[in-house]
Protein backbone atom coordinates (compact mmCIF):
# COMPACT_ATOMS: atom_id res chain seq x y z
CA UNK A 1 0.00 0.00 0.00
CA UNK A 2 2.69 2.54 0.76
CA UNK A 3 4.76 1.46 -1.97
CA UNK A 4 1.36 2.23 -4.07
CA UNK A 5 1.43 5.48 -2.80
CA UNK A 6 5.05 6.41 -3.21
CA UNK A 7 4.48 5.43 -7.33
CA UNK A 8 1.23 7.41 -7.29
CA UNK A 9 3.05 10.30 -5.74
CA UNK A 10 6.13 9.92 -8.10
CA UNK A 11 3.79 9.67 -11.09
CA UNK A 12 1.70 13.18 -10.41
CA UNK A 13 5.24 14.71 -9.69
CA UNK A 14 6.57 13.63 -12.98
CA UNK A 15 3.16 14.57 -14.98
CA UNK A 16 3.17 18.28 -13.17
CA UNK A 17 6.59 18.35 -14.07
CA UNK A 18 6.21 17.64 -17.84
CA UNK A 19 2.91 20.51 -17.48
CA UNK A 20 5.28 22.56 -16.29
CA UNK A 21 7.99 22.24 -18.87
CA UNK A 22 5.06 22.34 -21.79
CA UNK A 23 3.74 25.72 -20.16
CA UNK A 24 6.87 27.59 -20.29
CA UNK A 25 7.73 26.57 -23.69
CA UNK A 26 4.19 27.63 -25.05
CA UNK A 27 4.87 30.85 -23.35
CA UNK A 28 8.19 31.12 -25.03
CA UNK A 29 6.59 30.28 -28.56
CA UNK A 30 4.25 32.32 -28.27
CA UNK A 31 5.79 35.76 -26.97
CA UNK A 32 8.90 35.68 -29.82
CA UNK A 33 7.37 38.30 -31.54
CA UNK A 34 5.78 40.46 -29.37
CA UNK A 35 8.14 43.18 -28.84
CA UNK A 36 9.38 43.70 -32.02
CA UNK A 37 5.38 44.73 -32.83
CA UNK A 38 3.86 41.54 -33.84
CA UNK A 39 0.67 42.62 -32.50
CA UNK A 40 -2.50 43.36 -34.17
CA UNK A 41 -3.57 46.98 -32.96
CA UNK A 42 -6.65 48.85 -34.75
CA UNK A 43 -9.87 50.02 -33.75
CA UNK A 44 -11.54 47.52 -31.14
CA UNK A 45 -8.20 47.32 -29.36
CA UNK A 46 -7.64 51.36 -29.25
CA UNK A 47 -10.91 51.19 -28.08
CA UNK A 48 -10.53 48.58 -25.17
CA UNK A 49 -7.52 50.02 -24.17
CA UNK A 50 -8.97 53.79 -23.43
CA UNK A 51 -12.07 51.87 -21.99
CA UNK A 52 -9.45 49.93 -19.28
CA UNK A 53 -7.73 52.56 -19.10
CA UNK A 54 -10.44 54.80 -17.75
CA UNK A 55 -11.27 51.46 -14.90
CA UNK A 56 -7.84 52.12 -13.73
CA UNK A 57 -6.87 55.68 -14.38
CA UNK A 58 -9.86 57.05 -13.85
CA UNK A 59 -11.90 55.02 -11.56
CA UNK A 60 -14.75 54.85 -14.28
CA UNK A 61 -16.02 51.50 -13.39
CA UNK A 62 -17.72 49.75 -16.58
CA UNK A 63 -20.74 47.85 -16.26
CA UNK A 64 -21.43 46.88 -20.48
CA UNK A 65 -18.72 45.20 -22.46
CA UNK A 66 -17.57 45.42 -26.14
CA UNK A 67 -20.30 45.97 -28.56
CA UNK A 68 -20.94 42.43 -30.93
CA UNK A 69 -21.55 42.60 -34.46
CA UNK A 70 -25.38 42.27 -33.79
CA UNK A 71 -26.58 45.58 -33.27
CA UNK A 72 -27.91 45.68 -29.50
CA UNK A 73 -25.69 42.80 -28.61
CA UNK A 74 -22.66 43.42 -26.10
CA UNK A 75 -19.75 41.47 -24.68
CA UNK A 76 -19.45 40.77 -20.90
CA UNK A 77 -17.74 43.52 -19.28
CA UNK A 78 -15.13 40.98 -17.49
CA UNK A 79 -12.48 41.52 -20.12
CA UNK A 80 -11.99 44.86 -19.62
CA UNK A 81 -11.42 44.72 -15.93
CA UNK A 82 -8.58 41.42 -17.09
CA UNK A 83 -6.78 43.32 -18.98
CA UNK A 84 -7.12 46.70 -16.81
CA UNK A 85 -4.18 45.77 -14.53
CA UNK A 86 -1.83 44.91 -17.27
CA UNK A 87 -2.48 48.44 -19.35
CA UNK A 88 -1.87 50.00 -15.55
CA UNK A 89 1.24 47.46 -14.94
CA UNK A 90 2.69 49.03 -18.71
CA UNK A 91 1.73 52.18 -18.32
CA UNK A 92 -0.54 51.68 -21.36
CA UNK A 93 1.43 49.59 -23.78
CA UNK A 94 -0.30 46.83 -25.34
CA UNK A 95 2.38 44.61 -25.50
CA UNK A 96 2.40 43.95 -21.83
CA UNK A 97 -1.10 42.75 -22.15
CA UNK A 98 0.01 40.68 -25.28
CA UNK A 99 1.89 38.92 -22.89
CA UNK A 100 -0.31 38.71 -20.00
CA UNK A 101 -2.78 37.42 -22.50
CA UNK A 102 0.17 34.68 -23.95
CA UNK A 103 0.59 33.12 -20.22
CA UNK A 104 -3.14 32.51 -20.15
CA UNK A 105 -3.26 30.81 -23.49
CA UNK A 106 0.17 28.81 -22.90
CA UNK A 107 -2.51 27.56 -19.90
CA UNK A 108 -4.54 25.44 -22.14
CA UNK A 109 -1.88 22.72 -21.49
CA UNK A 110 -3.43 22.04 -18.16
CA UNK A 111 -6.90 20.96 -18.90
CA UNK A 112 -5.82 19.48 -22.29
CA UNK A 113 -2.74 17.14 -20.45
CA UNK A 114 -5.51 16.28 -17.98
CA UNK A 115 -7.98 15.10 -20.53
CA UNK A 116 -5.26 13.53 -22.64
CA UNK A 117 -4.43 11.48 -19.76
CA UNK A 118 -7.50 10.49 -18.67
CA UNK A 119 -9.07 9.63 -22.21
CA UNK A 120 -5.77 7.50 -22.95
CA UNK A 121 -4.47 6.21 -19.93
CA UNK A 122 -0.98 6.83 -20.61
CA UNK A 123 1.58 10.04 -19.72
CA UNK A 124 3.06 9.87 -22.83
CA UNK A 125 0.03 10.47 -25.01
CA UNK A 126 -0.62 12.99 -22.95
CA UNK A 127 2.39 15.11 -22.90
CA UNK A 128 2.33 13.93 -26.96
CA UNK A 129 -1.17 16.28 -26.52
CA UNK A 130 0.00 18.96 -24.83
CA UNK A 131 3.62 19.42 -27.25
CA UNK A 132 1.15 19.65 -30.16
CA UNK A 133 -0.66 22.63 -28.24
CA UNK A 134 2.99 24.30 -27.79
CA UNK A 135 3.12 24.17 -31.72
CA UNK A 136 0.32 24.84 -32.60
CA UNK A 137 -0.27 28.05 -34.96
CA UNK A 138 -3.54 28.24 -34.21
CA UNK A 139 -2.56 28.47 -30.47
CA UNK A 140 0.05 31.38 -30.93
CA UNK A 141 -2.58 33.01 -33.42
CA UNK A 142 -4.87 33.64 -30.04
CA UNK A 143 -2.44 33.99 -27.70
CA UNK A 144 -1.30 37.45 -27.89
CA UNK A 145 -4.56 38.98 -29.28
CA UNK A 146 -5.65 41.93 -27.73
CA UNK A 147 -9.33 40.89 -27.62
CA UNK A 148 -11.99 39.92 -26.16
CA UNK A 149 -12.48 36.22 -28.02
CA UNK A 150 -8.48 35.57 -27.01
CA UNK A 151 -9.02 34.36 -23.44
CA UNK A 152 -11.78 32.25 -24.11
CA UNK A 153 -9.28 29.30 -25.48
CA UNK A 154 -8.79 28.87 -21.61
CA UNK A 155 -12.11 28.82 -20.57
CA UNK A 156 -13.40 26.74 -23.10
CA UNK A 157 -10.75 24.38 -22.88
CA UNK A 158 -11.98 24.08 -18.45
CA UNK A 159 -15.54 23.33 -19.95
CA UNK A 160 -14.40 20.75 -21.81
CA UNK A 161 -12.73 19.32 -18.85
CA UNK A 162 -15.88 20.36 -16.74
CA UNK A 163 -17.68 18.28 -18.91
CA UNK A 164 -15.71 15.02 -18.81
CA UNK A 165 -15.55 15.16 -14.48
CA UNK A 166 -19.11 15.20 -15.08
CA UNK A 167 -19.38 12.46 -17.39
CA UNK A 168 -17.68 10.41 -14.68
CA UNK A 169 -20.37 11.51 -12.42
CA UNK A 170 -18.12 14.36 -10.75
CA UNK A 171 -20.44 16.46 -9.68
CA UNK A 172 -17.60 19.74 -9.46
CA UNK A 173 -17.21 19.11 -13.11
CA UNK A 174 -21.02 20.48 -13.32
CA UNK A 175 -19.94 23.24 -11.60
CA UNK A 176 -16.50 23.79 -13.18
CA UNK A 177 -18.26 23.53 -17.22
CA UNK A 178 -21.33 25.52 -15.96
CA UNK A 179 -18.79 28.49 -14.87
CA UNK A 180 -16.25 28.17 -17.59
CA UNK A 181 -19.55 28.30 -20.02
CA UNK A 182 -20.68 31.91 -18.64
CA UNK A 183 -16.94 33.19 -18.66
CA UNK A 184 -16.66 32.53 -22.51
CA UNK A 185 -20.38 34.14 -22.91
CA UNK A 186 -18.45 37.44 -20.92
CA UNK A 187 -15.27 37.11 -23.38
CA UNK A 188 -17.59 36.20 -26.05
CA UNK A 189 -21.10 36.63 -26.53
CA UNK A 190 -22.08 34.34 -28.98
CA UNK A 191 -20.62 31.37 -26.82
CA UNK A 192 -23.75 31.13 -24.54
CA UNK A 193 -24.36 28.96 -26.57
CA UNK A 194 -21.86 26.75 -24.13
CA UNK A 195 -24.54 26.87 -21.67
CA UNK A 196 -27.05 25.31 -24.06
CA UNK A 197 -24.82 22.29 -24.58
CA UNK A 198 -25.06 21.54 -20.66
CA UNK A 199 -28.15 19.88 -20.38
CA UNK A 200 -27.96 18.48 -23.99
CA UNK A 201 -25.09 16.55 -22.28
CA UNK A 202 -26.31 15.25 -19.87
CA UNK A 203 -29.05 13.92 -21.42
CA UNK A 204 -26.96 12.37 -24.53
CA UNK A 205 -24.78 11.06 -22.10
CA UNK A 206 -27.65 10.02 -19.32
CA UNK A 207 -25.93 11.76 -16.59
CA UNK A 208 -27.99 11.95 -13.17
CA UNK A 209 -27.88 15.03 -11.57
CA UNK A 210 -29.80 16.01 -8.38
CA UNK A 211 -31.78 19.04 -7.88
CA UNK A 212 -29.32 20.60 -5.42
CA UNK A 213 -26.88 20.63 -8.17
CA UNK A 214 -29.16 22.39 -10.85
CA UNK A 215 -29.67 24.79 -8.28
CA UNK A 216 -26.16 25.50 -7.60
CA UNK A 217 -25.68 25.38 -11.34
CA UNK A 218 -28.22 28.29 -11.90
CA UNK A 219 -27.00 30.37 -9.24
CA UNK A 220 -23.74 30.44 -10.75
CA UNK A 221 -25.31 31.47 -14.30
CA UNK A 222 -27.09 34.41 -12.54
CA UNK A 223 -23.74 35.68 -10.74
CA UNK A 224 -21.79 35.56 -14.04
CA UNK A 225 -24.65 37.29 -15.86
CA UNK A 226 -25.14 40.46 -13.01
CA UNK A 227 -23.52 42.55 -15.27
CA UNK A 228 -25.61 41.76 -18.36
CA UNK A 229 -28.18 42.57 -15.97
CA UNK A 230 -26.85 45.84 -14.37
CA UNK A 231 -26.39 46.66 -18.13
CA UNK A 232 -29.68 46.44 -19.08
CA UNK A 233 -31.20 48.28 -16.38
CA UNK A 234 -28.81 51.35 -16.67
CA UNK A 235 -29.25 51.55 -20.04
CA UNK A 236 -32.73 50.57 -20.69
CA UNK A 237 -31.44 48.24 -23.24
CA UNK A 238 -34.12 45.26 -22.75
CA UNK A 239 -35.81 46.18 -26.06
CA UNK A 240 -32.57 46.61 -28.45
CA UNK A 241 -31.80 43.17 -27.00
CA UNK A 242 -34.28 41.26 -27.77
CA UNK A 243 -34.64 43.23 -31.13
CA UNK A 244 -30.54 41.68 -31.12
CA UNK A 245 -32.18 38.00 -30.69
CA UNK A 246 -34.31 38.25 -33.20
CA UNK A 247 -31.87 39.53 -35.76
CA UNK A 248 -28.78 36.36 -35.11
CA UNK A 249 -29.87 33.65 -37.74
CA UNK A 250 -32.43 36.42 -39.76
CA UNK A 251 -32.30 34.38 -42.87
CA UNK A 252 -33.40 38.00 -45.05
CA UNK A 253 -35.41 38.46 -47.88
CA UNK A 254 -36.21 35.07 -48.72
CA UNK A 255 -34.82 35.69 -52.90
CA UNK A 256 -31.59 36.44 -51.80
CA UNK A 257 -31.00 34.13 -48.40
CA UNK A 258 -28.08 32.24 -48.37
CA UNK A 259 -28.88 28.59 -49.61
CA UNK A 260 -28.24 25.25 -47.83
CA UNK A 261 -24.81 24.11 -50.18
CA UNK A 262 -23.51 27.24 -49.26
CA UNK A 263 -23.79 27.33 -45.74
CA UNK A 264 -23.04 23.15 -45.68
CA UNK A 265 -20.00 24.27 -47.49
CA UNK A 266 -19.10 27.58 -45.02
CA UNK A 267 -19.02 25.05 -41.73
CA UNK A 268 -17.33 22.25 -44.13
CA UNK A 269 -14.36 24.82 -44.54
CA UNK A 270 -14.80 26.28 -40.97
CA UNK A 271 -14.34 22.82 -39.69
CA UNK A 272 -11.48 21.70 -41.34
CA UNK A 273 -9.67 24.76 -40.64
CA UNK A 274 -9.95 23.37 -37.48
CA UNK A 275 -6.79 21.09 -38.58
CA UNK A 276 -5.18 22.98 -41.19
CA UNK A 277 -4.26 25.92 -38.88
CA UNK A 278 -3.41 23.59 -35.85
CA UNK A 279 -2.12 20.90 -37.77
CA UNK A 280 -0.85 21.76 -41.20
CA UNK A 281 -1.09 25.46 -42.06
CA UNK A 282 1.26 25.34 -44.66
CA UNK A 283 -0.80 22.81 -46.83
CA UNK A 284 -4.40 23.40 -47.10
CA UNK A 285 -5.18 19.93 -48.43
CA UNK A 286 -3.30 17.88 -46.64
CA UNK A 287 -4.68 19.80 -43.45
CA UNK A 288 -8.23 18.96 -44.88
CA UNK A 289 -7.55 15.14 -45.69
CA UNK A 290 -6.84 14.83 -41.99
CA UNK A 291 -9.82 16.23 -40.58
CA UNK A 292 -11.43 13.59 -42.90
CA UNK A 293 -9.15 10.99 -41.36
CA UNK A 294 -9.61 11.93 -38.08
CA UNK A 295 -13.36 12.22 -37.98
CA UNK A 296 -13.80 8.76 -39.78
CA UNK A 297 -11.00 7.54 -36.54
CA UNK A 298 -12.91 9.12 -33.60
CA UNK A 299 -16.72 7.83 -35.56
CA UNK A 300 -17.99 5.53 -32.43
CA UNK A 301 -15.91 8.15 -29.90
CA UNK A 302 -19.57 9.71 -28.84
CA UNK A 303 -17.55 12.15 -26.47
CA UNK A 304 -14.80 13.92 -28.68
CA UNK A 305 -17.45 14.00 -31.31
CA UNK A 306 -19.44 15.92 -29.04
CA UNK A 307 -16.77 18.15 -27.85
CA UNK A 308 -15.32 18.46 -32.09
CA UNK A 309 -18.85 19.48 -33.42
CA UNK A 310 -20.17 21.60 -30.23
CA UNK A 311 -20.00 24.75 -32.24
CA UNK A 312 -22.61 23.90 -34.76
CA UNK A 313 -25.49 25.72 -32.93
CA UNK A 314 -23.46 28.80 -34.65
CA UNK A 315 -23.76 27.69 -38.08
CA UNK A 316 -26.98 26.53 -37.30
CA UNK A 317 -28.25 29.97 -36.10
CA UNK A 318 -26.28 32.76 -38.55
CA UNK A 319 -23.81 31.08 -40.48
CA UNK A 320 -20.88 32.21 -38.46
CA UNK A 321 -17.34 32.74 -41.11
CA UNK A 322 -15.04 34.37 -39.06
CA UNK A 323 -12.14 31.46 -38.10
CA UNK A 324 -12.76 32.41 -34.01
CA UNK A 325 -16.08 30.32 -34.77
CA UNK A 326 -13.97 27.45 -34.15
CA UNK A 327 -12.23 29.25 -30.97
CA UNK A 328 -11.32 26.53 -28.23
CA UNK A 329 -12.09 23.45 -30.90
CA UNK A 330 -8.18 23.15 -30.75
CA UNK A 331 -8.92 21.14 -27.59
CA UNK A 332 -10.77 18.34 -28.98
CA UNK A 333 -8.54 18.55 -32.07
CA UNK A 334 -5.60 17.88 -30.76
CA UNK A 335 -7.08 14.97 -28.61
CA UNK A 336 -8.31 13.57 -32.16
CA UNK A 337 -5.46 13.50 -33.36
CA UNK A 338 -3.82 11.52 -30.78
CA UNK A 339 -5.93 8.93 -31.01
CA UNK A 340 -5.24 8.66 -34.43
CA UNK A 341 -1.57 8.57 -33.72
CA UNK A 342 -1.93 5.96 -30.61
CA UNK A 343 -3.94 4.00 -33.44
CA UNK A 344 -1.25 4.09 -35.91
CA UNK A 345 1.51 3.46 -33.51
CA UNK A 346 0.05 0.08 -33.35
CA UNK A 347 0.65 -0.72 -36.78
CA UNK A 348 3.86 1.77 -37.54
CA UNK A 349 5.47 4.17 -35.26
CA UNK A 350 7.84 5.25 -37.73
CA UNK A 351 4.68 6.47 -39.40
CA UNK A 352 3.95 8.30 -36.62
CA UNK A 353 7.16 10.09 -35.91
CA UNK A 354 6.95 11.12 -39.64
CA UNK A 355 3.04 12.97 -39.48
CA UNK A 356 4.85 14.72 -35.74
CA UNK A 357 7.57 15.92 -37.77
CA UNK A 358 6.15 17.15 -40.59
CA UNK A 359 3.44 19.09 -38.37
CA UNK A 360 5.97 20.13 -36.16
CA UNK A 361 7.84 21.64 -39.28
CA UNK A 362 4.37 22.95 -40.86
CA UNK A 363 3.49 24.91 -37.69
CA UNK A 364 6.92 26.29 -37.08
CA UNK A 365 7.61 27.51 -40.71
CA UNK A 366 4.11 29.09 -40.02
CA UNK A 367 4.22 30.69 -36.95
CA UNK A 368 8.09 32.22 -38.11
CA UNK A 369 6.37 33.70 -41.34
CA UNK A 370 3.35 34.73 -40.22
CA UNK A 371 3.49 35.75 -36.54
CA UNK A 372 5.88 38.30 -36.75
CA UNK A 373 2.86 40.53 -38.50
CA UNK A 374 0.49 40.32 -35.99
CA UNK A 375 -2.86 37.87 -35.54
CA UNK A 376 -3.72 37.70 -39.56
CA UNK A 377 -6.23 35.11 -39.53
CA UNK A 378 -7.79 36.54 -36.91
CA UNK A 379 -7.96 40.25 -37.95
CA UNK A 380 -9.21 42.57 -40.71
CA UNK A 381 -7.01 44.14 -42.05
CA UNK A 382 -3.07 42.69 -41.65
CA UNK A 383 -0.91 45.27 -41.71
CA UNK A 384 -2.32 46.94 -39.02
CA UNK A 385 0.31 46.04 -36.20
CA UNK A 386 2.43 47.70 -33.81
CA UNK A 387 5.83 47.17 -35.57
CA UNK A 388 4.40 49.21 -38.56
CA UNK A 389 2.57 51.66 -36.59
CA UNK A 390 5.05 52.74 -34.29
CA UNK A 391 8.02 52.97 -37.04
CA UNK A 392 5.06 55.34 -38.79
CA UNK A 393 4.81 57.45 -35.30
CA UNK A 394 8.53 57.79 -35.07
CA UNK A 395 9.03 58.83 -38.59
CA UNK A 396 6.37 61.91 -38.01
CA UNK A 397 8.38 62.75 -34.99
CA UNK A 398 11.52 62.39 -37.20
CA UNK A 399 10.04 64.98 -39.96
CA UNK A 400 8.97 67.39 -37.34
CA UNK A 401 11.91 67.38 -35.77
CA UNK A 402 11.07 68.94 -31.93
CA UNK A 403 8.32 71.35 -33.92
CA UNK A 404 4.67 70.54 -33.38
CA UNK A 405 2.84 69.07 -36.16
CA UNK A 406 -0.96 67.77 -37.22
CA UNK A 407 -1.96 64.85 -38.83
CA UNK A 408 -5.11 63.70 -40.11
CA UNK A 409 -6.11 60.08 -40.26
CA UNK A 410 -8.87 58.31 -43.44
CA UNK A 411 -9.30 54.76 -41.14
CA UNK A 412 -11.98 52.17 -40.35
CA UNK A 413 -14.13 52.71 -38.94
CA UNK A 414 -14.33 55.92 -40.83
CA UNK A 415 -14.08 59.51 -39.28
CA UNK A 416 -13.09 57.71 -36.05
CA UNK A 417 -8.97 58.38 -34.91
CA UNK A 418 -9.44 56.45 -31.72
CA UNK A 419 -6.56 54.11 -32.99
CA UNK A 420 -4.05 56.67 -33.89
CA UNK A 421 -5.34 59.03 -30.78
CA UNK A 422 -4.27 56.01 -28.60
CA UNK A 423 -0.84 55.35 -29.78
CA UNK A 424 0.11 58.92 -30.12
CA UNK A 425 -1.14 59.59 -26.12
CA UNK A 426 0.36 56.39 -25.12
CA UNK A 427 3.58 55.38 -27.17
CA UNK A 428 4.56 59.49 -28.92
CA UNK A 429 3.60 61.23 -25.93
CA UNK A 430 6.13 58.85 -23.96
CA UNK A 431 8.56 58.95 -26.19
CA UNK A 432 9.00 62.41 -27.46
CA UNK A 433 7.04 64.14 -24.75
CA UNK A 434 4.44 66.00 -26.79
CA UNK A 435 1.50 64.95 -29.48
CA UNK A 436 0.34 66.31 -32.64
CA UNK A 437 -2.36 68.00 -33.43
CA UNK A 438 -5.38 66.21 -35.06
CA UNK A 439 -7.14 67.87 -38.32
CA UNK A 440 -10.29 65.89 -39.13
CA UNK A 441 -13.41 65.33 -38.89
CA UNK A 442 -14.95 66.15 -35.19
CA UNK A 443 -14.23 63.35 -32.53
CA UNK A 444 -16.82 64.53 -30.06
CA UNK A 445 -18.26 61.43 -28.67
CA UNK A 446 -15.75 59.28 -29.79
CA UNK A 447 -13.15 57.55 -27.74
CA UNK A 448 -9.90 59.81 -27.00
CA UNK A 449 -11.39 62.80 -28.16
CA UNK A 450 -8.83 64.33 -25.46
CA UNK A 451 -5.74 62.93 -26.51
CA UNK A 452 -4.92 65.23 -29.63
CA UNK A 453 -6.63 68.73 -29.61
CA UNK A 454 -8.43 69.57 -33.16
CA UNK A 455 -7.63 72.22 -35.19
CA UNK A 456 -8.71 73.61 -38.22
CA UNK A 457 -6.07 74.49 -40.35
CA UNK A 458 -2.76 72.47 -40.77
CA UNK A 459 0.91 73.19 -39.65
CA UNK A 460 3.90 73.33 -41.64
CA UNK A 461 4.79 69.25 -40.76
CA UNK A 462 1.12 67.84 -41.32
CA UNK A 463 0.89 63.99 -42.07
CA UNK A 464 -2.41 62.16 -43.62
CA UNK A 465 -2.51 58.56 -42.53
CA UNK A 466 -4.42 56.09 -44.30
CA UNK A 467 -5.35 53.04 -43.25
CA UNK A 468 -5.27 49.75 -45.37
CA UNK A 469 -8.87 50.54 -47.47
CA UNK A 470 -10.19 46.94 -46.83
CA UNK A 471 -13.89 47.98 -45.90
CA UNK A 472 -13.34 51.59 -46.75
CA UNK A 473 -16.01 52.58 -49.71
CA UNK A 474 -14.34 53.87 -52.05
CA UNK A 475 -16.41 56.87 -52.44
CA UNK A 476 -15.34 58.05 -48.94
CA UNK A 477 -12.11 57.34 -49.63
CA UNK A 478 -11.41 59.46 -52.51
CA UNK A 479 -13.57 62.31 -50.99
CA UNK A 480 -11.33 62.54 -48.23
CA UNK A 481 -7.96 61.99 -50.32
CA UNK A 482 -10.08 65.27 -52.38
CA UNK A 483 -10.61 67.30 -48.84
CA UNK A 484 -6.69 66.65 -47.92
CA UNK A 485 -5.33 67.92 -51.40
CA UNK A 486 -7.60 70.84 -50.83
CA UNK A 487 -5.40 72.18 -48.10
CA UNK A 488 -2.15 70.76 -48.68
CA UNK A 489 0.17 69.04 -50.98
CA UNK A 490 2.05 65.84 -51.21
CA UNK A 491 5.32 65.64 -50.93
CA UNK A 492 5.97 62.15 -50.08
CA UNK A 493 4.72 59.22 -49.05
CA UNK A 494 5.79 56.09 -47.40
CA UNK A 495 4.51 52.94 -46.85
CA UNK A 496 3.82 50.31 -43.85
CA UNK A 497 3.20 47.52 -44.96
CA UNK A 498 -0.76 48.42 -46.83
CA UNK A 499 -0.55 51.54 -44.12
CA UNK A 500 0.39 54.66 -45.77
CA UNK A 501 2.16 57.90 -44.08
CA UNK A 502 1.94 61.04 -46.80
CA UNK A 503 3.97 63.92 -46.05
CA UNK A 504 2.37 66.91 -46.90
CA UNK A 505 2.58 70.84 -47.13
CA UNK A 506 0.23 73.53 -46.74
CA UNK A 507 -0.66 74.88 -50.13
CA UNK A 508 -1.32 78.53 -48.40
CA UNK A 509 2.57 78.20 -47.59
CA UNK A 510 3.15 77.93 -51.60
Amino acid sequence: MVLAKKFKCGYIKEVFKAILILVILAFIVRILFIFQGGVSFHYDMARDAFEAREIWQDYNLKIQGPPTSTPGLFHGVFYYYLIAPFYLLGQGDPRVVAIFLSLLNSLVIIPIVILARNLFKSKKWAILSGFLFVVSFEATQYSPWISNPAPAVLTIALFFLGLYWWYKEKTYGLYLAVLSAVLSAQFQFFLIYLLLLIPLFGIIFRIKTSIKAIILSVIIVLSGFLTFIAAVIKFHTITQILKGFLNVGEAGPIDFRTQFAESLLNYLNRFTEIFIFNFSPTNVFVGGMLALVVLYIIRRERLLLFFLFSNLPIFIFGGHTNTYANVGLVVPAILALTLLLRNIWKIDKIFVYLIICLSLISNLVTIFKINPEGQIILVIPNDMNLKNELKLIDETYRIAAGEKFSINTLTLPLWTNTTWAYLYDWYGKSKYGYVPQFLGHDQIGLLGVDSLQKIDKPFNRTFLIIEPPEGIPPRFYSEELDTENSRSKLTKEINYGSIKLQVRTPIENE
